[in-house]
């Protein structure tokens, strides 16, 4: 595997760290593989480490590419800065799909929190549009979404036919992000025709990243299913995306 850390805006402290696995050789007959995108969340104050390295992590063992996006935050985060180097991200994976042997017909978005609300974003207004979005506990309402950034997009009123499919999952008892603005987004995409899969679970707090020990120092109480978003998402994007 190779590991490289892009800048992609100095002075936005903007970088896409790339997880590139083999192909070919002993892993033939693979030639090229599915990627996935992912946005710490981190209230668009930081970029969160949790919801960073444990998740690409778990994509990985999966077969895909990785690349996380630490987009721009506090000071930088200026709306539509964070969505702009979203679009470099992708543009830049696109540019080099064939170097980096990624599947440019298959790069998805994961997001969570704040950065489930840039992932929202991506699926709905990005001109660079993912194959599909999973978007963990994420901001997705104006209200909600004005907490953190003022001038931030409302992403359910977004929502339209071309919005990409998306797989949601959130908890009920979330008490930074309301489970209300999940279960609209799953309102507005149904009403739009647009394929999505969500899990809303009975309890558990707001960023569980993958819901282990790799993440998680103390015990959080939490539904005993929150940790099967990992692999249910991944059959999900395998189903309909054909990963």
């Amino acid at each position: 595997m190779q590991t490289e850390v892009l800048v992609l805006n100095e002075e936005r402290s903007v970088t896409l760290t790339a997880y590139r696995q083999a192909v070919g050789g002993e892993f033939a007959p693979i030639e090229k593989r599915p990627a996935v995108l992912i946005l710490p969340g981190g209230a668009y104050r930081f970029c969160s480490d949790r919801e960073a390295d444990p998740v690409a992590f778990a994509y990985l063992r999966a077969g895909f590419h990785v690349f996380i996006l630490r987009y721009s935050v506090g000071e930088h985060k200026t709306w539509p800065q964070p969505l702009e180097d979203y679009e470099q991200a992708m543009a830049l994976i696109a540019q080099h799909a064939d170097e980096w042997h990624v599947d440019a017909h298959k790069t998805a978005v994961v997001g969570f929190s704040a950065g489930g609300h840039l992932a929202g974003c991506a699926a709905t207004v990005a001109e660079h549009k993912p194959v599909a979005a999973v978007l963990g506990y994420p901001v997705l309402t104006r209200q909600t979404a004005e907490e953190y950034m003022p001038d931030a997009p409302d992403v359910v009123a977004a929502v339209d036919k071309n919005t990409c499919p998306c797989f949601l999952f959130s908890s009920r008892t979330d008490s930074t992000v309301p489970v209300t603005d999940t279960l609209q987004m799953v309102q507005a995409l149904e009403q739009n025709g647009v394929a999505y899969e969500a899990h809303v679970y009975g309890f558990g707090p707001h960023g569980f990243s993958v819901a282990d020990s790799t993440v998680n120092s103390r015990r959080l109480a939490m539904s005993a299913s929150v940790p099967h978003w990992v692999p249910d998402s991944i059959a999900w994007l395998h189903e309909q995306c054909g990963f």
